[in-house]
Order: C-alpha cells, then structure tokens, then sequence
C-alpha cells in the first residue's frame, strides 16, 4: 500500500509505503510521484522527496533492481527532485536503500523521519 501528500508550502512530496513492496506497488507508486511532482506546477526539480518506509515489512530484490533503473533513468531526470530522502528504523532497509546511491549519489538514507526531514529543507 502506499499514499502521496504533496505540501505546496515547503515545496514537499511525501511517499508512504507500507507491507510488501513488490515491482508492482513500485511502479504504481512512481506514477503517483509524478502526477503529485506535475501537480506542484512550476519548475519541475525544484521540490523534494521524503519516502516513509519504515512500515515495509520487505522490498525483494527484483525491486530495488527496478528502482535503480527507475532513479537512473535519464528520462525521469527533469522530474527529479532536489533533494530525496528514505527514511526507515531498518537496518537491512536502509543498506538496500545504499544501492540506489550507485545511480543516484545525492539520496539521504536516514532511521527516521525528523533527520531526513531536516536534511530535505535545510
């Protein structure tokens, strides 16, 4: 299951994702990101990311092959955002979440919510 909120004031998309996170719940999950980064208007890559995973009970490696691809996709690059962040209490998730740093060095990997919130608007 996952939810997107956008916060217009702080220029903040939040993605909260929760039981298996399969390819499936990914890919609708990115759809949903960038409807909510369309939805912003104004320049796209001006906003930030904050991923609330810490309700994941496993993301298998079929997915985070997939979001490698899709955080290194060079198509997505315009939509991307300033800053993102992940956030889990998860040991293993946050050291699956490192491997999304071999495409894109610039994400804060974090074990809870108010380090990364802090980190995306500073």
């Amino acid at each position: 299951m996952h939810s997107v909120t956008v916060d217009r004031g702080r220029n903040l998309i939040e993605v909260r994702l929760s039981g298996y996170f399969s390819p499936e719940m990914a890919r609708g999950a990115g759809e949903d990101v960038r409807g909510a980064i369309r939805a912003l208007g104004g320049a796209p890559g001006g906003h930030c990311t904050l991923y609330d995973i810490a309700q994941v009970s496993i993301a298998p490696g079929a997915t985070m092959e997939l979001l490698q691809k899709i955080f290194g996709n060079p198509a997505y690059r315009p939509l991307w955002a300033r800053k993102v962040a992940f956030f889990t209490s998860s040991a293993l998730a946050r050291m699956q979440l490192k491997r999304l740093r071999e495409v894109r060095e610039d994400i804060g990997i974090f074990e809870d919510r108010q380090a990364a919130l802090n980190w995306l608007l500073a």
